[in-house]
């Protein structure tokens, strides 16, 4: 009876994959009731309404977010819905799949740049160390799927299976189409055929075109179904924009000395952020671009001698400077026209995180093998102890994913709100409110977190809202009543804080324009118990109960 061996390096690949998914676990689901990841509060703001579509009425965060989520994303949250599966829950348990289906492309990928054990083994653990670390894959919206269809569609292109490229793309366009234009472009060259004299192959041709009509079709329907809420911002106007202007803002595309950070940021810089960047004077961009991009380069200089026999060599390792040209076209066409067809990062960042980390692993498994042979000859005990460090970093990069999860500051005043009607509506100043739409379905009047700035008319609409509930702050009669009344408020939440000293949170002035302060208005809640208002306060917030305000004047 023939015995198989076991490959070492799957295996510990596989058993690096499940601490991932074990940590990952832990955190999402064992360290609190409300927890959920950070940018799904956006996404899920209109989720009351895939049970219940009269849900949420007259509720501008869930008109705009259910508008926003795209078509394959909306049918997986009504899928899983009839399955019982809620969409936060849905959304957090996304990630398992995700993660699995990534490592499983990762693995094939790499197969098809090296045979070595080595390089493929360095080339895959970097590739999802890097995923893991970049914090799409758990956040439970349309973002999470862009690793691993880019992965799908990099593995079509690399084995020539068409089909799946095209799959790829199709999906892709339709959950998340910025990666699927930079993968179209990389379809483009690799369908090309270099040798001189050119050829023109029209199945080559056809295949192209149609993958074309789909992206672009897609896209161009989806930015469609977002034209009411639009024009889109202009990049000078988005100077302006607190929210975009500062560097600490929710959606800043600045650096410290408030340039726009073409070079290295999380939302509009063209190097993949692996380590947090400040901005183009940041000295981490360099660290970025020697775990993306220089490795590409590099790869692109030797790319001529293969390292191995390796049959799918001569079709996957042009794939690597095609991810650099098409990502290097794709954004700069997205800058020229900022957040017109969405953010310029989004076009180059998912694709040259897979390509370069690819890339750095690949040239990190060769020198590894390498140094092992010649340690291995002379110094084995130096060869034991590199080993042991390598594999205590593997392990602590696998143990401490950037997952990017959030739990309510204070979950009793979560669990107060999600015990009033389904139809009551909130306002007020609180960071905890942001979580309030996407975890209890209940109508919140606005938030810093959903101050999104990309549309002028949502912005607009939503920055009156903040001053709303800014205003209601200061508990002067009769503003309150009439802002109550206007806004058909039934619950009005503060933090305790903001009512004693009158200074905004952090998030509250990182996204609205000066003045950042009220007047303390706490010594105002005692002439509203007097009127008989039910006002329940802790130490950390106050919540004020506002069918006094409503009653008609005797």
């Amino acid at each position: 009876m023939q015995i198989r061996r076991i490959d070492a390096g799957l295996a510990l690949f596989i058993g690096l994959i499940v601490l991932a998914m074990a940590r990952y676990g832990a955190e999402a689901f064992a360290s609190g009731p409300w927890t959920m990841a950070d940018d799904a509060r956006q996404f899920l703001a209109w989720g009351a309404r895939i049970g219940n579509p009269s849900a949420m009425p007259h509720d501008l965060l869930a008109d705009y977010w259910q508008q926003a989520a795209p078509p394959l994303y909306r049918a997986l949250l009504y899928g899983a819905n009839a399955l019982g599966i809620g969409p936060v829950g849905i959304a957090s348990l996304l990630a398992f799949p995700l993660i699995g289906a990534s490592a499983l492309l990762t693995w094939r990928l790499a197969g098809c740049f090296a045979l070595d054990r080595s390089r493929k083994l360095f080339a895959a653990i970097c590739v999802m160390a890097a995923i893991l670390h970049n914090d799409s894959i758990f956040s439970g919206t349309p973002r999470a799927f862009a690793s691993p269809l880019i992965l799908m569609m990099m593995l079509g292109m690399a084995t020539r299976r068409h089909g799946l490229t095209l799959a790829g793309l199709l999906l892709s366009s339709l959950i998340y189409p910025a990666p699927a234009i930079t993968c179209l472009g990389i379809f483009a060259l690799h369908l090309m055929d270099w040798r001189w004299p050119w050829t023109l192959r029209w199945r080559s041709v056809a295949m192209l075109a149609l993958a074309g009509v789909t992206v672009v079709a897609s896209g161009l329907f989806f930015k469609a179904g977002l034209a009411d809420w639009g024009p889109t911002l202009l990049l000078q106007e988005a100077r302006n924009v607190p929210s975009l202007a500062t560097f600490d803002g929710r959606s800043s595309i600045v650096g410290r000395s408030g340039d726009v950070a073409w070079l290295c940021s999380a939302r509009i810089g063209f190097l993949p952020a692996i380590v947090n960047c400040q901005g183009n004077g940041d000295p981490r961009l360099i660290l970025n671009a020697l775990l993306s991009v220089l490795p590409i380069i590099a790869l692109w200089i030797t790319g001529r001698r293969r390292h191995d026999q390796n049959p799918n060599a001569a079709t996957a390792w042009p794939l690597l400077p095609y991810s650099l040209i098409s990502s290097l076209i794709c954004y700069s066409l997205a800058a020229l026209v900022a957040f017109t067809f969405h953010l310029p990062a989004r076009y180059s960042q998912p694709v040259l995180l897979v390509m370069g980390s690819l890339a750095f692993g690949l040239l990190t498994g060769g020198w590894w093998s390498r140094g092992m042979d010649r340690l291995a000859r002379s110094r084995p005990m130096a060869r034991m102890a590199i080993i042991t460090i390598a594999a205590l970093i593997g392990i602590a990069a696998f143990a401490t994913p950037k997952m990017r999860l959030v739990r309510p500051a204070s979950s009793d005043l979560v669990a107060l709100i999600a015990s009033t009607p389904h139809g009551t509506r909130v306002a007020g100043i609180d960071d905890d409110l942001a979580i309030i739409p996407a975890r209890t379905g209940r109508t919140v009047l606005a938030t810093p977190e959903h101050d999104i700035p990309y549309h002028r008319r949502y912005h607009r609409d939503h920055q009156a809202l903040l001053r709303s509930s800014m205003a209601m702050g200061e508990l002067q009669q009769p503003v309150l009543t009439a802002e109550v009344r206007r806004q058909n408020i039934d619950l009005l939440i503060f933090d305790r804080h903001f009512l004693e000293s009158g200074v905004l949170p952090a998030s509250y002035s990182a996204a609205l324009p000066p003045p950042h302060r009220i007047a303390p208005s706490f010594d105002r809640i005692a002439p509203l118990r007097a009127a008989s208002c039910r006002v329940i306060e802790t130490p950390q917030w106050v919540a004020i109960f506002t069918s006094c305000l409503k009653r008609p004047a005797p």
